[in-house]
């Protein structure tokens, strides 16, 4: 199964730890995991700037990010589907890149449930797949 994380699943992951990391530790070694340029751009601006990681630090983790999951396509067409143009192009390097689940936190992509035959899901509800 192709799997694509929602950038605020992997900043918790390496945060907190906790349900997120869990989720990611084990999607590693049953699936293949998919990150793209927006996310890791997105990523070091969160981990920078919200949580004032340094860049070695910072760099650490993406470093086990390129190591563990594989790089997609970051997409450049986009539809505007949801409010927030950032979910919009989750969605949009979700489909070019054939993922089949997005595991995120965000509620405006978990109501959508699916999104061109992607399933969008909580990182609870990864023990269900």
């Amino acid at each position: 199964m192709n799997i694509l994380f929602d950038t605020n699943v992997i900043v918790a992951a390496f945060i907190s730890g906790g349900s997120s990391y869990d989720v990611i530790e084990q999607a590693i070694h049953e699936h293949e995991i998919y990150y793209t340029t927006f996310i890791i751009n997105e990523f070091r601006k969160v981990i920078r700037g919200k949580f004032h990681y340094s860049d070695s630090i910072t760099n650490e983790f993406i470093i086990f990010i390129e190591k563990f999951f594989i790089k997609g396509i970051t997409a450049n067409v986009i539809e505007k589907i949801c409010r927030d143009l950032d979910d919009n192009q989750v969605l949009a390097d979700g489909v070019i890149n054939k993922i089949n689940v997005i595991i995120t936190g965000d509620k405006d992509l978990l109501d959508l449930k699916t999104y061109k035959n992607i399933r969008i899901i909580s990182p609870k509800n990864y023990w269900d797949l």
